[in-house]
């Protein structure tokens, strides 16, 4: 009777096994995988600037072959130029050892007038006052103080800043009007006010944001015109 059960349960495992590899086989030669209606198709390049990793992807709709760009609630670059706030610039680039490279900012010598926060801009006190600094957050630095979208001419470089509530591995993520994707890689950034250059190279909108140990922070919009 044992020597029955024994085989019985070995014959159900090699059943079993073989299943299995059936439909691992099968999964990976149909080419089904991926392939639902208008999933993207990326292409990436990498290079890495000084302590930064750059990859650089482009994202095409397999439905259409046109660029694309899905940020589910984020929403979609355009390049439509809409905001009314323009960007604290300046045209003369900064120092090639402060390109893509993540900053710190001291906000005790240096404050804003102004941070967009809960939908206002409020003023530098009542802002850090309310602010619960436990989720990333980021702005860029205009005329109205730090808000969440900007315009501001090609050519122009602007301070994009940020607030990291915690050390982790940190990445930014910058959408171009054309719908490919910039990814910047900068490693273990250390909690506090950070900020970096922002390029206006492309004319059309730019959206912005940046995770940290992948929990994402708000995204910005500039306009380049």
């Amino acid at each position: 009777m044992r020597q029955y059960l024994r085989k019985t349960l070995l014959i159900a495992s090699a059943l079993c096994l073989c299943i299995l590899l059936i439909g691992i086989i099968s999964a990976a030669d149909d080419g089904t995988y991926g392939a639902y209606p208008g999933s993207p198709t990326p292409a990436t390049g990498q290079q890495t600037v000084g302590q930064t990793t750059v990859v650089q992807q482009s994202v095409t709709s397999v439905q259409t072959g046109k660029p694309v760009i899905q940020l589910g609630s984020v929403g979609r670059a355009s390049n439509t130029v809409s905001s009314t706030i323009t960007a604290t610039y300046t045209t003369q680039a900064p120092a090639a050892t402060q390109q893509r490279v993540l900053l710190p900012y001291s906000v005790q010598t240096d404050p804003p007038k102004a941070v967009y926060y809960s939908g206002t801009f409020m003023p530098w006190t009542a802002f850090s006052q309310s602010f619960s600094a436990n989720s990333p957050a980021l702005w860029v630095a205009s005329s109205q103080g730090w808000s969440w979208d900007a315009r501001c001419p090609v050519g122009g470089w602007i301070q994009n800043l940020m607030y990291v509530p915690y050390t982790g591995t940190m990445k930014l993520y910058e959408f171009y009007p054309d719908g490919s994707i910039k990814l910047y890689s900068y490693g273990f950034a250390t909690p506090g006010y950070k900020y970096i250059w922002f390029y206006a190279d492309t004319p059309g909108r730019h959206i912005t944001l940046f995770t940290i140990f992948d929990k994402p922070s708000n995204y910005i919009t500039i306009d380049v015109f």
